[in-house]
């Protein structure tokens, strides 16, 4: 019976981004506790199916700077809350709502966790206040979470205890995601594909540049883009100056059940990210990139974050440095005209993915390490 579990509140801004698949899996999946989610907007919730009386909303008006994060000590609400549940700790999802959770960890006196995704271990902390507020939340929270090493040391060098970081890598529904051997197209046209946000530091236009370059020697080839975002004039101008409107389709952003079978369509997969201009960067990796090599493609990507961490370089990836064209170049090249090794890739990185990204497994660690904060 859920009523005899421990409860966990997991609060965010917004509940459930559909580019936070990650984050519903692992409440969805749960054994051990039972999760309720805080915050003061939810959507996606047709795509997202969560029981609506284990969802609670903060009022907005209590809130203030919405735009880096909640003012939970200004919710008295919140805290009566939490001892009424009773929730036995908070899960914070992203480092500001971490720091903002502190009032409430505080008043109810429960461990507080907080898990680092992206920009929040990356561009948020180039700003001094958030160095200062990191401090604070370094010292009083229980325990951090993040994707892989590269994320850790990130939070070191902000000044995070070592003891007091955890991997939690980023857990997959296997049973929604079927692997297919990939097979050499003969004179099929081969399907290349790109799944992100239309920002800087999913390195998109770097993709198109190395599909420009490759084109002088292969043709046979569709480079097709799932997503949208605040960069997609300047993607669309790229298209239109390398003259690539008709080896190019632009899908949009789809739901996730489309998204997969768009996956499921294409043999390669391309995600090249960088550390953008102000500092974002993916903090640890794509799930995009782990999804892929779940169904069974060899990626194309970039030593970039946690990157070389959720991939096998060289044997389920070919990996390049950020921005390095030629790089990128070539491993196209190669994989289009070798498409006999599509499979062999293919199938390291499915294997990987079972042995490290399976949520049946990883939510057993996470339970392990809530189980250690509640005793």
């Amino acid at each position: 019976m859920d009523n005899d579990k421990p409860i966990v509140a997991n609060i965010h801004d917004t509940f459930f981004k559909k580019s936070e698949t990650f984050i519903y899996n692992n409440l969805t999946n749960l054994v051990q506790f039972k999760p309720v989610c805080l915050a003061f907007n939810f959507i996606n919730l047709d795509n997202f199916p969560f029981d609506s009386q284990n969802l609670y909303y903060f009022n907005k008006k209590r809130f203030y700077d919405l735009t880096v994060g909640i003012a939970m000590n200004r919710n008295n609400d919140a805290v009566e809350l939490l001892k009424r549940l009773p929730a036995k700790l908070i899960h914070a999802h992203f480092g500001h709502i971490g720091f903002h959770s502190l009032d409430l960890k505080n008043k109810c006196n429960i461990p507080l966790v907080t898990n680092f995704y992206d920009f929040d271990a990356s561009k948020l902390p180039r700003k001094n206040r958030w160095k200062r507020n990191y401090k604070v939340l370094f010292k009083q929270g229980d325990l951090f979470l993040v994707e892989g090493k590269n994320m850790a040391q990130s939070l070191i060098n902000l000044g995070c205890p070592e003891e007091k970081i955890k991997i939690q890598r980023i857990a997959l529904r296997l049973e929604k995601i079927l692997f297919r051997p990939r097979k050499p197209k003969d004179n099929q046209k081969v399907i290349l594909l790109f799944s992100g946000r239309f920002v800087e530091k999913k390195g998109l236009v770097y993709a198109l540049s190395a599909i420009n370059k490759v084109r002088e020697n292969f043709s046979n080839f569709e480079f097709r883009i799932i997503g949208d975002g605040p960069q997609k004039q300047d993607i669309v101008k790229t298209i239109r100056n390398y003259n690539l409107g008709d080896m190019v389709k632009m899908l949009g952003f789809l739901n996730y059940d489309n998204y997969i079978k768009e996956m499921s369509k294409a043999d390669i997969f391309i995600h090249p990210s960088i550390t953008a201009s102000d500092g974002d960067s993916e903090g640890g990796a794509p799930t995009t990139i782990l999804e892929a090599q779940a169904m069974g493609m060899p990626v194309i990507s970039t030593y970039h974050a946690d990157i070389p961490n959720i991939t096998v370089a060289g044997k389920s990836a070919l990996l390049s440095k950020e921005k390095d064209v030629d790089s990128l170049t070539n491993h196209l090249a190669y994989l289009l005209k070798n498409q006999g090794v599509w499979q062999e890739m293919g199938t390291c990185g499915r294997k990987f993915i079972e042995k490290y990204h399976d949520v049946k497994i990883e939510i057993r660690k996470l339970e392990n390490k809530y189980n250690q904060l509640v005793v």
